[in-house]
């Protein structure tokens, strides 16, 4: 009973500086997590606006293109849906690159890709290509959109859990998503504004085609809060917490590598005999001390199949698996009325 108590003090004493309270009530925030909220809100509320953006965009394209007719369903969809197609790969793969390469490494580099695709996005030549090539052109850049957008997701989530302590991290992460909201409303208001500076233009002079700058203003708007923050991203420190709990994953690591080597070595000396040996007249001391320094500091093996171990035998249990299980369906069944509705609301 006391080896799970022992395993189990080094990385709270690890921790406990991290994860002290302030006493404060959790909705009160300080400076340094007001410049936080901040730094990762702006990404959610990107992320919906520059998801949901997409349909009064398309509304936009059906004057310029198409006379006011509605546009083809499958491009029309593909168009929609190209964000979201893009979010999927981004999640796994900014996801995946965190863990790896540290939080400092891969953060600030999803909102580049977002700024990238979205000025790409601005350049759809719908004067020059064909209709339904326009639409191809524009869903193309806007799955290179949504890969930003996903791998956001992660990193703006993680990057404010990592410098939360426990009592407030409920409290930061609901005001992070919470800026999705403010992301989609941000992207209907901005739409109505530019509409109206057009209305004199469009409706009065009949040039129905300036249509065309009206999409281009408000998908660019998304550019103004991504540069505002871009510099701090990439600029953050690494969190604490996270360093702390690598120094401790890696000291767990050479633990596990040097009793394994000792095992190995005595099962050697117990299977066969050791044979003394006199050391060659050519072997010097140097290589001696070359060979012994090179087998102390062999790296440690990788640990990926300890790490899925754990997951598996952890979730295995129900009362474990049951709360991933529910947290899943929920945020699948959100996902669905929440998308489904901001992506195909009539303007």
């Amino acid at each position: 009973m006391s080896t799970p108590t022992t395993e189990k003090t080094p990385r709270r004493s690890a921790l406990e500086e991290v994860d002290r309270d302030d006493s404060r009530p959790p909705f009160l925030l300080s400076l340094t997590e007001v410049k936080l909220l901040g730094i990762a809100g702006v990404g959610f509320f990107l992320d919906a606006y520059d998801l949901f953006v997409i349909n009064p965009v398309s509304t936009m394209l059906q004057y310029r293109l198409y006379g006011g007719h509605s546009l083809p369903p499958h491009l029309e969809g593909f168009v929609k849906a190209g964000a979201n197609i893009g979010s999927v790969i981004g999640q796994f793969a900014f996801g995946y690159a965190a863990d790896a390469l540290g939080r400092k490494a891969v953060y600030g580099k999803e909102l580049m890709l977002i700024i990238f695709a979205t000025i790409l996005t601005l350049t759809t030549p719908t004067g020059s290509l064909s209709p339904e090539g326009s639409l191809i052109y524009l869903a193309m850049f806007r799955i290179l959109l949504g890969v930003g957008v996903g791998g956001d997701y992660p990193m703006s989530a993680t990057i404010t859990s990592d410098r939360s302590n426990l009592r407030k991290r409920g409290t930061m992460l609901a005001y992070i998503f919470s800026n999705q909201g403010w992301g989609s409303f941000g992207a209907s208001l901005v739409f109505i504004i530019v509409l109206m500076c057009y209305r004199q233009v469009m409706e009065v002079q009949g040039k129905v085609s300036k249509v065309d700058g009206v999409w281009r203003i408000v998908v660019g708007v998304s550019l103004i809060p991504a540069f505002g923050t871009l510099y701090q991203r990439l600029t953050l420190p690494e969190a604490t917490r996270y360093k702390k709990s690598q120094e401790q994953a890696r000291r767990l690591a050479d633990e596990e590598y040097d009793i394994a080597e000792l095992k190995k070595k005595n099962e050697a000396t117990v299977s066969v005999p050791e044979q003394p040996q006199e050391p060659s007249a050519s072997a010097s001391s140097s290589d001696i001390k070359t060979a012994d320094s090179t087998s102390i500091s062999a790296p440690p093996p990788e640990n990926k199949t300890r790490q899925i171990r754990e997951f598996i035998t952890y979730f295995s249990e129900w009362r474990h698996f049951k709360i991933l299980l529910g947290t899943c369906m929920c945020w699948f069944l959100l996902d669905i009325a929440f998308y489904g509705i901001n992506l195909n609301q009539n303007v």
